[in-house]
């Protein structure tokens, strides 16, 4: 049995002249958190997942110039207790549609999501880099860390927007992301 969590978090492109983007966390956790589900080596609990910061924004003057970075990294973080190293967790990132709400010049595939680094459990490893898309996409994972006491996992993503001249956005233009962690 697996035990998910998620997070909800929403990208936003603002400004027709010099277009933005906006990674902003809402914590909302879609399924109930610190749940008790037997593993092999008992149970374990799965907090609730967060990121930070709740804000990332791409800036771009020249979409002739290609790819552009966000203003920082975001990390995605949550816990475990009572797990054990021979269990695998993963983490995956979701958009909600396959371009931004009012923005349908702006495909989901635009922006990429680049994990740099993985803390907590062992053997932690990064995915390759995925375009965002309505699928999940794992972007990494590791085996959990063995014990009762709570454990704390982060994983750093960068997001790129490769901006185009064809894009045509303005402040209303929303996408939706899902982080879910699966632990089983």
């Amino acid at each position: 049995m697996n035990r998910l969590s998620k997070l909800t978090s929403a990208l936003v492109v603002l400004g027709a002249a010099s277009p933005s983007l906006f990674a902003q966390a809402k914590p909302r956790v879609v399924v109930p958190s610190n749940r008790v589900l037997p593993m092999g080596g008992g149970p374990t609990t799965l907090g609730a997942v967060s990121a930070s910061p709740t804000t990332i924004s791409f800036t771009s003057t020249d979409p002739s110039l290609g790819t552009v970075s966000g203003s920082s990294a975001a990390t995605i973080s949550w816990t475990t207790s009572g797990g054990s190293s021979s269990n695998t967790w993963t983490l995956s990132v979701q958009a909600s549609g396959a371009t931004f709400a009012s923005c349908a010049t702006v495909p989901t595939s635009a922006v990429t999501a680049t994990c740099t680094g993985v803390t907590g459990g062992s053997g932690g490893a990064c995915g390759a880099s995925v375009p965002l898309s309505t699928s999940a996409q794992q972007v990494a994972s590791g085996n959990e860390a063995n014990g009762a006491a709570t454990k704390s996992y982060s994983v750093t993503l960068n997001f790129t927007l490769a901006d185009s001249w064809s894009y045509i956005a303005n402040s209303s233009c929303l996408l939706s992301l899902t982080y879910t962690v699966n632990a089983p």
